[in-house]
């Protein structure tokens, strides 16, 4: 049970760092500057569940932000 709520808080982070992602194309330079802190920030969160480098799990955002917006 304890590793359900690991896994689903993970799924949230997720989300919320996907979430940013997808509202990129319309934020300022400086915005983007903030926003890639906070991601960054929630990477090294999730760096510690998934033994991942924080490269690699910004990567897997962008990926799946942009396999969204090709989608819709």
């Amino acid at each position: 049970m304890e590793r359900d709520r690991d896994t689903l808080g993970m799924e949230e982070i997720d989300i919320l760092a996907i979430g940013l992602l997808l509202t990129a194309p319309m934020m300022s330079d400086y915005e983007m500057r903030c926003i890639l802190g906070k991601l960054k920030k929630i990477a090294k969160k999730k760096k510690v569940a998934s033994y991942k480098s924080i490269n690699e799990i910004l990567d897997e955002w962008a990926n799946k932000a942009y396999h969204l917006t090709m989608k819709y």
